[in-house]
């Protein structure tokens, strides 16, 4: 491991002159005016066509897109979607949401619009109200036709840095989503245990320098606080051979974010919330980027697709009863409420990788309502 550089300062000065030797687009000091002016479109769809034609089984029914991010799948939903369709979009950023207000206007502005914008996070999916004309009579519609959940960052949010996701955009330190509610992760860092943090960086990062990262962030706060990404870079870097550092980087920061946002449990909270919703052969179409999301969706599917369940043994009046059961079998049957249809995960085509790189951890996991 490479030896600690002794002054942090030092240190710091040099990963603020070496961040534009990599492949990053070239920022300014506050990563700002500059990266606002690399980042082009909003956010390229990862897997448009892909998700797309999984996920629309009834052109004239109610959908959900629970990242909004730059709206690029908004409007392909939209363009497919028949006079009686309608899609929902949520999404946490006001600025996701001010540029989908800007992109749709024409839409927004009819009398009767299909598409509707949430400006709240995804776990409030399964709450939508929604009323069509049947036979010129207003009619709620319970169901859920369709939800479609890009886990993924966008583009924009990555190079513009604001509020601190790339550790290549020199910003402050927060990574809170929208909401307000809980720690910041310069707070975060600067309150909570050495052990804590450690257990984050390798729950949520599954990171193999947890421990010493970790023992880094206490030893550097305790004579300034870590208050923007690149203190936070300075620190890893200090941490970890250079042939490492990029993934080191990636990982750390994902942690952090994962942490502070209640990402997984946010996550598994809406599959299962989603799932009464659905009408019977509606989809649910999930992109994940990293093990941790990709597990959660797949274990839920799996979960939620069984055919049979262990005997529970609380679910018997005695002991006797119990055990009377179990003899018989150790197993119930149950009703699946899910069936999946992606054995294994769909990935990006060679030719989507060719002009989206940033698409090439995806994994497509889908599911349908029996």
């Amino acid at each position: 491991m490479k030896k600690k550089h002794n002054n942090h300062r030092d240190t710091r000065k040099r990963v603020m002159r070496s961040v534009q030797d990599e492949t990053a687009p070239v920022l300014v000091r506050d990563g700002t005016a500059t990266a606002e002016r690399n980042a082009g479109a909003y956010h390229v769809p990862v897997m448009l066509k892909e998700c797309c034609d999984a996920l629309i089984t009834d052109p004239n029914g109610t959908y959900i897109d629970g990242t909004l991010g730059g709206g690029g799948h908004t409007a392909e939903i939209l363009r497919r979607l028949g006079t009686g369709g309608v899609v929902f979009s949520f999404d946490e950023d006001a600025a996701a949401i001010a540029e989908a207000e800007r992109r749709f206007e024409e839409e927004l502005g009819k009398s009767s619009p299909q598409l509707m914008l949430r400006h709240e996070n995804f776990s409030f999916a399964h709450t939508i109200q929604h009323t069509i004309k049947r036979d010129g009579k207003p009619q709620a519609q319970d169901n859920i036709t369709g939800i479609l959940l890009d886990l993924g960052v966008s583009s924009r949010q990555l190079d513009t840095g604001g509020i601190g996701l790339s550790y290549r955009v020199n910003s402050r330190l927060d990574m809170r989503f929208g909401s307000r509610d809980g720690l910041p992760v310069s707070e975060l860092i600067a309150t909570t245990q050495q052990g804590v943090l450690e257990q984050i960086l390798r729950e949520y990062g599954e990171e193999p320098f947890a421990r010493v990262i970790a023992q880094r962030i206490v030893e550097v706060r305790r004579v300034a606080p870590v208050v923007t990404t690149f203190d936070l870079r300075v620190i890893v870097e200090e941490c970890v051979p250079p042939h490492l550092r990029q993934q080191s980087l990636s990982r750390v920061f994902q942690a952090f974010r994962i942490a502070v946002n209640n990402e997984l449990g946010v996550l598994e909270e809406t599959l299962r919330g989603i799932v009464p919703r659905l009408a019977k052969g509606g989809r649910i179409v999930v992109i994940a980027y990293h093990s941790l999301e990709d597990r959660i969706v797949k274990n839920v599917f799996h979960e939620l697709s069984r055919r049979s369940m262990p005997i529970n043994p609380d679910d018997f009046d005695t002991p006797e009863a119990a055990r009377e059961a179990m003899i018989k079998s150790t197993t119930v049957e149950v009703q699946p409420q899910l069936k999946i249809l992606t054995k294994k995960p769909l990935t990006p085509s060679d030719e989507e990788l060719f002009y989206n790189y940033r698409a090439r951890s995806a994994k497509v996991r889908i599911a349908e309502k029996t």
